[in-house]
């Protein structure tokens, strides 16, 4: 039986049903995050203070990296409706990565987050757009990609970064431990 949606990669046709989603289904349960919109892994951590961007200010965030293409990663769509969104694109873009040097910079992927509706946990969305996001990102030409999982995480806000468990079935390993958390890493598979 085959789920009732579908992953695709992030393009700017969704931009609607994105910003649907995360102005009002994302974070239904977790309001304290309604003002991310998913802006806080490509932030300018160094130069720029995130807790004074405002809900409107990565909004609007949102909506230039929409329109130019840059707000990269996956959706799930159920009757034309986001239900979930991983976000996942170039290692050099992602700005919270746990600043070790990393010699496979230029040609390394990374999953920073996912969010599925309340509705539609436990249902396979994760782990759906962990594959989309990887083929993806292997499409684009990168040799690995690099996820974080946190082994303590217990809610579904705490799971943002996604289940260790679901990492280690689709084939991640761990490379080293900062703060609790797991830095994994998936070679892909040249085209």
């Amino acid at each position: 039986m085959s789920p009732a949606f579908a992953v695709q990669p992030m393009s700017p046709a969704q931009g609607e049903a994105w910003l649907h989603f995360f102005d009002h289904v994302a974070f239904a349960d977790h309001p304290r995050w309604a003002s991310c919109y998913c802006q806080f892994p490509s932030f300018d951590h160094d130069h720029q203070d995130w807790q004074a961007s405002t809900a409107q200010d990565n909004r609007a965030r949102a909506c230039q990296r929409i329109a130019s293409g840059q707000q990269t990663g996956a959706v799930a769509l159920a009757d034309g409706a986001v239900i979930g969104w991983c976000h996942a694109g170039a290692w050099r873009d992602c700005r919270i990565m746990d600043g070790a040097p990393e010699p496979l910079a230029d040609r390394l992927g990374a999953i920073t987050c996912f969010v599925v509706a309340p509705a539609w946990r436990g249902r396979g969305v994760a782990t759906a757009l962990l594959a989309q996001a990887c083929a993806q990102l292997q499409a684009q030409g990168f040799e690995a990609v690099d996820a974080w999982a946190d082994p303590a995480a217990a809610d579904a806000a705490a799971l943002h970064t996604g289940p260790l468990s679901m990492f280690e079935a689709a084939g991640f390993v761990p490379l080293r431990q900062v703060d609790g958390r797991w830095l994994m890493r998936r070679p892909l598979k040249a085209g």
